[in-house]
């Protein structure tokens, strides 16, 4: 009679270290089939995500919500190894829940979504409207408890955003779970950066052969949308993300291909999506995502000639290199050709912010100097999640020049968003919420730090990517979209995993 399975293993049980486990010594073995099914799953819901109009309507971020809750789900399920699953050949089964509560971003989360929550169940205000106009009244609260604005979710308020927080939360307990191989990362990586090239040459062809609709079926509130993207600067964004990952993948391959002496590497495929992601953001006219653009592939590029020059014996590959430079040089040149063409409104814009002149600026930065105001007033508790644009009239009014528009007859502006996130965020959450972000970010770069993240090349190209975009995110309103705050919290773990598992001689 066959005996069963030795699942015998305390001490790995107890550790919990699956990344010690998985050290490859020249030997692939298979995923686990649960973890591939949970790529697919994770996959799925960061690619599809962008193609519901960004994320956007209130459908697809209860539709997100739930993919990010599967996906927890799946990632707890313990998994049996059989021998052929086990590098040393012993079966073995691996827990999940104990890494689970060894995260501090799962408790940092939960204490955030705990706070949200409370925001909406302690109302200070309320939404209300007639047939001409809306307005908030105030409403008894606890004072000694956070609080928010009480509103339908299609106009905001904290049960809209604890949709999208909680589904940002769940995704990153699931892919630091759920997550054991540097393979299954790669593969998550890969498939966005395809999606992203797949975004750009839809976005290029609607320019190419319009028809006034966004995505050639859907009728958008905003004329000035791109590819399933509504608005050009949400899609600048986006599309940047996945250039980042582009670079970071490829600069990858070609360092890996490289020290083992082979032949081929996919760098190549990589740097040609980078090239089409970046005519798509320059054909886009989203100046902020252009320039953040620029700035990120003059950076990587100078990285990358530096590390070309450190390494002499890399040097091999010269003609290959040049022939990647070149094309990446002729394309760049076909898309800055297109800003200068009649439609580049965009470009004559990027002139008008250097020297000054542009109307928009110059509104955004009075919104801003009315949002530090509100900022100054509100700082302890915040207006609450989703409150922004509730509460903002209040202070706008203190701006003539934001408060009307001049050339729709006087008409009122409504100012949905701040077009700056870095005030926004503490604006709506107060001390108490911003401080459990700052303490997120902190603990992972912390973490980044201690793995020395700028000697891997992966880890470096991510971070940088993430700069970028946060210094969009001072004169934009790039993380009120779902699909590019989540895409944004995951390429910051995502560069700590990656990090982590090189550290510990994972191979893949």
């Amino acid at each position: 009679m066959e005996s069963a399975p030795n699942y015998a293993e305390p001490e790995f049980v107890r550790l919990q270290r699956p990344l010690e486990i998985f050290r490859l010594r020249g030997t692939k073995v298979p995923l686990h089939p649960r973890e591939r099914w949970l790529v697919g799953l994770v996959t799925a819901h960061l690619v599809l995500l962008p193609w519901a109009i960004g994320g956007r309507p209130l459908w697809t971020q209860f539709a997100s919500l739930a993919f990010a809750l599967v996906g927890f789900i799946a990632a707890l399920i313990p998994r049996d190894y059989a021998a052929e699953l086990a590098e040393n050949g012993v079966p073995f089964r691996l827990v999940m829940w104990p890494k689970l509560v060894r995260f501090p971003l799962f408790w940092i989360g939960l204490a955030f979504v705990a706070y949200v929550a409370a925001q909406g169940l302690n109302p200070a205000w309320e939404f209300q409207e007639d047939s001409s106009s809306w307005w908030t009244t105030k409403v008894p609260f606890h004072a000694w408890l956070p609080s928010g604005v009480r509103a339908p979710l299609e106009r905001g308020g904290a049960w809209r955003g604890l949709l999208v927080y909680a589904s940002i939360w769940l995704t990153l307990s699931t892919l630091w779970v759920g997550f054991t191989r540097r393979r299954a990362l790669q593969f998550l990586l890969t498939a966005i950066a395809v999606n992203g090239f797949v975004l750009a040459v839809v976005g290029i062809v609607q320019k190419v052969k319009p028809n006034g609709l966004l995505l050639w079926f859907y009728k958008s509130p905003n004329d000035a949308f791109f590819s399933s993207f509504i608005y050009k600067n949400h899609a600048g964004a986006f599309l940047n993300l996945t250039l980042v990952i582009a670079c970071a993948l490829g600069g990858w391959h070609y360092l890996r291909s490289l020290r083992r002496l082979d032949k081929s590497s996919p760098a190549g495929l990589f740097v040609f999506l980078a090239t089409a992601i970046s005519i798509a953001v320059l054909v886009s006219f989203s100046r902020g995502a252009t320039l953040v653009m620029l700035v990120f592939l003059l950076a990587a590029i100078a990285g990358f000639v530096r590390e070309q020059i450190r390494t002499p014996d890399m040097l091999r590959r010269n003609i290959v290199l040049g022939a990647l430079l070149l094309l990446f040089g002729y394309f760049m040149k076909n898309g800055y050709d297109a800003l200068q063409s009649h439609e580049a409104e965009a470009w004559r814009r990027i002139h008008q912010v250097a020297d000054g002149s542009d109307r928009s600026l110059a509104e955004r930065r009075l919104v801003t100097l009315a949002s530090l105001d509100m900022l100054q007033d509100t700082w302890p508790r915040g207006v609450g999640t989703g409150a922004w644009s509730l509460r903002f009239l209040a202070y706008q009014k203190n701006y003539p020049e934001i408060l009307v528009d001049a050339d729709d007859h006087g008409k009122q502006v409504f100012w949905p968003h701040a077009h700056n996130d870095i005030l926004q965020f503490p604006i709506e959450l107060g001390l108490a919420g911003t401080g459990l972000l700052l303490l997120g970010a902190a603990w992972i770069g912390v973490r980044l730090v201690r793995l020395y993240f700028w000697q891997n090349p992966l880890s470096l190209t991510l971070v940088l990517g993430l700069v970028g975009t946060l210094v969009h995110a001072w004169f934009d309103f790039v993380f009120q979209l779902s699909s590019v705050l989540l895409l944004f919290s995951l390429l910051l773990l995502a560069a700590l995993q990656w990090a982590q598992m090189e550290a510990s001689g994972q191979r893949a």
